[in-house]
């Protein structure tokens, strides 16, 4: 392994993103087909036949049922010094006599919901079912199992560590501008929620939690509407540009932006790579058709009927959905998915090495403008 290439401590973890990355694809696949299954009417196993108590039963079928009087006969397989037949122990229920307890007869009904009582786990398949909580790092201390009680390190690394100089990649406008669009657009998430689906997780603690959150929602989510159409409409005139589309998007995709190898060659870039382009076109042409049927929903039936109001909010909930679902991996990768990102928009300086490795581009020609001494 040549000295460039990034490690943790001395482990490459190109072999782990690589095969996560596999397990993530079979499991997504498994996971498909399960849904396919679940809603597959004609492959449901449905039970013919059912055991009840008989009508003969006598004392036994008003004390005991189908269920307990198979539990009891169960006992009878267990070791004999705790159950029986030895001299010394107790003689478990129903152990003695001829009778029969239970028939078997033709089941009422198509069995449907004795079949999702069958497949409904129980407390105890739960447990089973948990995936370990052990988390294995790596660790210096010098007794046996320390490395259980440490995470490891698995986001991207800078290649060549921190170098100690910094380049000056976003102004205090452009930072403040950020921080305030992020912060309405959670705001409008999280009233958002509420809205849509707050009878469904709110009501369960009240009706009067439900009452003040929605009320508070409801004007909240009219509130921080005005900063985040603002904080888009500021982004559009500074970022729009630095965004087009260009012919290293496609060599950038191509390789996946170096995230699925530790190779330090990562694609050139110039300010914004095409994975900054998506997140920058999402947020603009996402918040643009939000801003507009969020208003069409504001002001009903002011300029639209009844059947484009439907569609408005249709297209309002889903984008809504895409939208917080993009921002989160953009949260992620800005923050602890990459080694020094999040000081671009922290402190506006980021790392020479790391504005190097990800922007290569835009480092020469801050080099060739004679901004880097100044940045740093």
């Amino acid at each position: 392994m040549s000295d460039t290439t990034p490690t943790v401590r001395g482990r490459d973890f190109t072999g782990y993103r690589i095969g996560g990355a596999i397990a993530a694809l079979l499991l997504l696949l498994a996971l498909g087909w399960q849904v396919l299954t679940l809603f597959d009417g004609e492959t449901v196993t449905v039970p013919e036949s059912q055991w009840r108590l008989s009508e003969d039963d006598g004392a036994y079928a008003s004390e005991m049922t189908a269920y307990e009087i198979l539990t009891a006969r169960t006992r009878l397989l267990d070791e004999r010094f705790r159950t029986g037949p030895s001299p010394g122990a107790k003689a478990p229920e129903l152990a003695m006599g001829t009778e029969h307890f239970l028939t078997e007869g033709p089941l009422e009904g198509d069995g449907r919901r004795l079949t999702q009582n069958w497949l409904r786990a129980d407390d105890a398949a739960l447990q089973m079912a948990r995936p370990s909580e052990r988390v294995i790092g790596i660790s210096s201390l010098p007794y046996p199992n320390a490395d259980v009680f440490e995470r490891p390190d698995g986001r991207v690394p800078i290649a060549k560590g921190k170098s100690g100089r910094t380049v000056k990649r976003f102004g205090f406008l452009e930072r403040a501008n950020h921080w305030m669009t992020a912060s309405s657009f959670i705001m409008l998430a999280l009233t958002g929620l509420v809205i849509a689906y707050g009878d469904t997780l709110i009501r369960p603690f009240g009706a009067g939690v439900l009452g003040q959150l929605g009320w508070l929602s409801t004007w909240g989510h009219a509130i921080f509407f005005p900063p985040f159409a603002l904080g888009l409409a500021v982004m559009l005139v500074m970022w729009t540009w630095r965004n087009l589309p260009s012919k290293l998007d496609l060599r950038w995709l191509a390789r996946g932006g170096g995230f699925f190898s530790d190779d330090p060659d990562n694609p050139p870039a110039r300010k914004f790579n095409a994975g900054q382009k998506l997140i920058f076109w999402s947020a603009a042409l996402g918040g643009i058709a939000m801003i507009a049927t969020g208003v069409t929903l504001m002001f009903p039936y002011f300029w639209t009927d009844l059947e484009t109001m439907t569609w408005a909010m249709l297209i309002h909930a889903v984008l809504a959905t895409a939208l917080i679902a993009i921002f989160i991996g953009h949260i992620y990768i800005g923050t602890v998915g990459m080694q020094g990102a999040i000081w671009a928009m922290w402190g506006g300086k980021v790392d020479r090495n790391w504005a190097e490795e990800h922007h290569e581009l835009w480092v020469e020609e801050l080099d060739r403008q004679g901004k880097l001494a100044r940045g740093g």
